[in-house]
């Protein structure tokens, strides 16, 4: 099997234009609150927003005007809820949102649909999303069929069931993971941690245990069907991202960096970078048609198969980065930053 050599591109603080060494920079984009979350919402970025107690919605066009929507919550947690995640089809965006509250701090979520102009928060019933059986909410994702919400779910079996929400007249309504491939069992149990569109579906990645045997695993929805793979040689996948009929999938192997590739979910070989039991990454993102991963390690770097080459920019905990047309934004160290 060929194998790829993804090389590591450090990002030092500070901002630069490039130069004759080949220093590429980072320009930040100042917002008024601190960013959570982002999406592409047709060739407009969508960034959620947080001041100190309320979501905000905030919308960069290409030539870098901000604009903010108008968000209308309709309950208590949802006027103070942070982003968990943002997904757009290009015409409506859907967001949920989540803050700890109640007798036992669990997450109370949020569901908000709109646009541009104006997102409402959708209210479900409490047995939606909480209740006995609830779980945690993973993030939405859109797909040719509408939007999904992908979390987990009570398991009749055994543990918690990966499940999924789809929507139809503002209601979210779970669908049966009971005979898929996303239902636990005692024998295996499985846990999502991000999701992502793949063509006219969705991919989720996470981990599962089986007979005490931990491996990374993803799961594949293809607006019909779900089907499930391990990666190979992974303890847990933490985030991917698809286009142009490849997903490009990031994770955890003995504490260290892995990357898959698939639908063949091939593994590549990585830089000797640590990546924790509690350490999370931004999903990968192309940059000069080159998949490109940033990570915090001793400063931000980014790993891509291609070159090698410093940088000025962000610092801190890479958050999320996302690819507007040819502009690449990241929310690292609690600013959101564009790549120059």
């Amino acid at each position: 099997m060929r194998r790829l050599t993804l090389a590591v591109l450090l990002v030092l603080t500070g901002c630069s234009s490039g130069g004759a060494d080949n220093t590429v920079g980072f320009t930040v984009v100042d917002l008024t609150a601190p960013p959570e979350a982002l999406a592409t919402h047709g060739d407009m970025l969508v960034i959620g927003t947080r001041p100190s107690d309320h979501p905000e919605l905030v919308t960069r066009t290409k030539d870098g005007a901000l604009s903010n929507s108008r968000l209308t919550p309709a309950t208590p947690y949802g006027k103070e809820a942070h982003w968990y995640g943002i997904t757009s089809d290009g015409t409506t965006i859907t967001g949920v949102g989540g803050e700890r509250g109640g007798a036992h701090g669990n997450v109370r979520w949020s569901a908000w649909t709109g646009d541009t102009r104006a997102i409402n928060e959708k209210p479900q019933a409490f047995s939606t999303f909480g209740g006995y059986g609830a779980g945690e909410l993973i993030g939405p994702v859109r797909t040719a069929k509408g939007p999904l919400i992908v979390g987990t779910w009570q398991s009749a079996r055994a543990g918690l069931d990966l499940a999924a929400w789809t929507f139809a007249d503002d209601t979210w309504t779970r669908q049966p993971s009971a005979g898929t491939v996303l239902e636990s069992s005692q024998e295996l149990l499985r846990f999502p941690l991000a999701v992502t569109p793949d063509g006219d579906g969705a991919l989720v990645v996470g981990w599962q245990i089986a007979k005490g045997v931990v491996s990374a695993a993803v799961w594949r929805f293809d607006g019909t069907t779900w089907t499930t793979a391990t990666l190979p040689d992974g303890d847990a996948a933490l985030a991917a991202r698809c286009w142009n009929g490849t997903c490009h999938v990031v994770g955890r192997a003995q504490g260290k960096l892995a990357w898959w590739s698939g639908p063949d979910w091939k593994k590549l070989a990585t830089p000797d970078i640590p990546v924790g039991d509690d350490d999370t990454l931004a999903a990968p993102v192309s940059v000069n048609g080159t998949p490109t991963l940033f990570v915090d390690h001793n400063g931000v770097k980014l790993v891509s198969e291609k070159d090698e080459r410093p940088a000025e920019g962000p610092s801190g905990k890479v958050v999320a980065a996302e690819k507007v047309g040819d502009q690449v934004f990241v929310i690292a160290g609690g600013r959101l930053w564009r790549l120059s």
